[in-house]
């Protein structure tokens, strides 16, 4: 009878925490309303929107006048800040809206682990062969490198924490090491709860 009891109350618990779920799609270009001091989507979505523009209107990765075009690649992002968050969103979102903006007219090469294993293996394979097509072209070098650092500057006092965030984004020549672009967005948050970003 207990054991009835207690599987029938359990059973319940359940049912009623699988009822309370609500989910909702929002705009990422809103501001989260689960709030806490970290980067949310929208900070995001317009770090990567403001980056890629100002690059391009900058010119230093404009054709040449015979139209050849500057190659980069996109290194690393160092998270030096207190917030948690997956580089390689920001990262790939920065490289998706630099792709948007060039439109073809810059080189940008995939330098990732993974993308040299593919362009390994495919290079073999065409030697042994086993696949169609030749290695009749050289692996594209880089004129240029983009890479990115987050920083942080935090404030606790009681149950408020204040949090200063400054995400920077350098452009160095890969022959002179002369750094030819560079620029950050900052936010500045305060929370009064500890929300966890992912």
């Amino acid at each position: 009878m207990l054991t009835r009891s207690v599987t029938v109350g359990l059973l319940g618990l359940l049912l009623t925490a699988c009822g309370s779920t609500r989910d909702t799609r929002v705009n990422p270009d809103a501001a989260d309303s689960v709030t806490g001091t970290g980067l949310q989507s929208m900070d995001i979505r317009t770090m990567a929107t403001r980056m890629a523009a100002d690059i391009k209107e900058y010119g230093i990765l404009a054709p040449s006048r015979d139209g050849a075009r500057a190659s980069f690649f996109i290194y690393e992002m160092v998270n030096d800040s207190s917030d948690t968050i997956d580089k390689t969103l920001v990262l790939t979102k920065l490289r998706t809206d630099l792709f948007k903006a060039f439109r073809g007219q810059v080189k940008i090469l995939d330098r990732s682990a993974n993308a040299n294993d593919l362009v390994d293996a495919e290079r073999r394979m065409k030697e042994r062969g086993q696949v169609s097509g030749e290695n009749n072209r050289k692996l594209a070098g880089s004129d240029f490198v983009l890479k990115g650092s987050m920083k942080s500057r935090d404030r606790l006092a009681g149950k408020l924490k204040s949090s200063y965030i400054l995400v920077t984004f350098e452009l160095t020549d890969l022959v002179t090491s002369e750094l030819v672009w560079t620029n950050d967005y900052e936010m500045k948050t305060e929370s009064e709860k500890s929300v966890i970003n992912r």
